[in-house]
């Protein structure tokens, strides 16, 4: 039952008005997560969250006073277990290699992206629940162009699974998405794992790569 539900409690850093609004909007159709604080401003965003000790910061990466990733230094600084999900609309590949590498991100959505407004709930959920999140988009462009996270070593079936639990889907969602047994994607899964854990890859894809498979070595 929705009463049931663990309760969680967010704070918002993001300078844009209507992203602000939009993110009010959205958050406000869970009934288990309360908005404790809205700030335009890094330094403002790092007080409030000091004050409410926040579950999760939804922070934009490019604010006018600093960078989302100060903020996120700062806050993780504070308390380690702040969830941090970074919101950007750069899709520069110098920029987000400086997202997917720094250690303080939880999770990375894409503003504009034609994924942003699908999966924002889940991806929120899902890391507030333990996961992580990577904008499909990103992890497409990563395997394309071939860059050390592996991802370009997967079979199209397996980094379809793969984006799919990016995306924070259960194991039988995805099955039932797929139309194929529960077994055949655990399985997959894990060959997932096998293949990408002997990359030396990027923050974020580390902790996807993990939650394919939580009793990996780390």
């Amino acid at each position: 039952m929705d009463s049931e539900k663990k309760k969680y409690t967010i704070s918002i850093i993001e300078d844009s008005k209507i992203h602000k609004e939009w993110l009010l909007v959205e958050l406000s159709t869970l009934d288990n997560i309360n908005v404790v604080s809205v700030e335009s401003l890094g330094r403002d965003g790092i007080k409030r969250v000091k004050h409410y000790n926040p579950d999760m910061v939804l922070i934009d990466f490019q604010l006018e006073d600093m960078t989302g990733l100060e903020v996120s230094r700062r806050i993780k600084a504070y308390n380690n277990n702040v969830k941090v999900f970074a919101l950007t609309a750069h899709t520069e590949i110098s920029i987000i290699e400086r997202i997917l590498n720094d250690k303080n991100i939880d999770a990375l959505a894409v503003k504009g992206s034609r994924y942003f407004e699908l999966n924002f709930l889940l991806a929120v959920t899902s890391v507030l629940e333990g996961g992580t999140y990577l904008d499909p988009s990103l992890l497409i462009n990563l395997r394309a162009f071939g860059n050390s996270s592996g991802l370009n070593q997967l079979t199209k079936r397996e980094f379809e699974i793969f984006v799919q639990y990016s995306s924070g889907k259960a194991e039988i969602k995805i099955a039932n998405d797929l139309c194929v047994e529960l077994a055949h994607v655990r399985n997959l899964k894990s060959r997932i794992s096998k293949k990408l854990k002997n990359y030396n890859i990027d923050n974020l894809i580390t902790k996807l790569e993990w939650n394919s498979h939580p009793d990996m070595d780390r």
